[in-house]
């Protein structure tokens, strides 16, 4: 067969069957890789060619020494892919048969703390069931006894007490200095009952009292000490400050005050809160002046409430 065109140029060829090649499988029953003919350049046997060498013009090579050129790389490159393939699958091999599942270690504290919790928990279960099944249903109590529905009637506010007058013992004058102007011996018509008598005090030519001098009674309301709401006195004097204390004929000059007022026909000594006591004073700082003009003190009546 001639390979050169009628110019005389080289030609090359490859030589095929017609049939394509049945495909090799990678891997046989040995487990052993095969063969590839991928990419496997189908080289024409010598036997194909003339006995003349076929030169190339473009390389300035023969056929024949293309053609060992070309099997040579084949070759070698066939044994790498083999070295690669056999040595993958056995580091594979080894790797399947070195493997073995690593398991975390639970510290022992750990899993000691773990199992306690997990009993309580077990525990305080049991105990809520059996609560739950010891418990007495609502449907099974039963009340003894019934509820009472009747009203209660409204709260009444009960009315304080009437003021009560308290029985006064005794009445004695007192004074600043005993120079008698006091009359010790009307006194006691300042709590007689009667508003037409009267104790009553010299008439003074000023209102002013002053050297210690001043004027009034001492109420003894007996031995044992009974509670003060108010005191009334009753005077045909105007005027003047009249103070109520509580004290008796030895202490009146530090006694507590109780109150202080001008007199009228009646004045009325309410006190804040109730005083406990058995003896009250009343005392003149200012004389007050009588219907005549006088400076006078007049008291006809005397009340203390309780």
């Amino acid at each position: 067969m001639d390979h050169t065109k009628s110019n005389g140029t080289p030609v090359f060829r490859s030589v095929s069957t017609g049939v394509p090649p049945e495909p090799t499988p990678l891997f046989n029953d040995s487990s052993e890789p095969a063969e590839s003919t991928e990419n496997v350049i189908d080289v024409p046997d010598e036997d194909t060619l003339t006995g003349e060498d076929v030169i190339d013009e473009v390389s300035g090579r023969s056929w024949d020494a293309e053609r060992k050129r070309l099997r040579n790389e084949w070759v070698s490159w066939k044994a790498e892919t083999t070295e690669v393939l056999n040595t993958s699958l056995s580091d594979a091999r080894q790797a399947a048969t070195d493997y073995t599942p690593k398991h975390e270690e639970v510290p022992a504290a750990e899993s000691a703390l773990t199992l306690k919790i997990t009993v309580l928990g077990v525990v305080v279960v049991a105990v809520l069931a059996l609560f739950a099944w010891f418990w007495p249903h609502p449907s099974s109590v039963r009340a003894d006894h019934s509820l009472d529905l009747t009203p209660v009637p409204d709260l009444q506010v009960l009315p304080e007490a009437e003021p009560t007058p308290l029985p006064i013992t005794s009445v004695t004058s007192i004074s600043g200095l005993p120079d008698g102007y006091d009359h010790p011996e009307l006194a006691g018509m300042a709590a007689d009952g009667k508003p037409e008598t009267s104790w009553r005090t010299a008439a003074l030519r000023s209102a002013m009292l002053v050297g210690g001098r001043g004027y009034g009674l001492v109420i003894n309301l007996g031995d044992s000490p009974v509670q003060v709401k108010k005191v009334v006195v009753s005077s045909a004097s105007t005027g003047g400050t009249l103070e109520l204390r509580q004290g008796n004929a030895d202490n009146f000059r530090q006694a507590t005050v109780l109150g202080s007022q001008p007199l009228s026909s009646t004045v009325t000594y309410h006190l804040a809160r109730p005083v406990e006591t058995n003896s009250l004073v009343l005392w003149c700082t200012e004389m007050p002046t009588s219907a005549g003009g006088e400076y006078r003190l007049n008291i006809s009546e005397i009340q203390v409430i309780g």
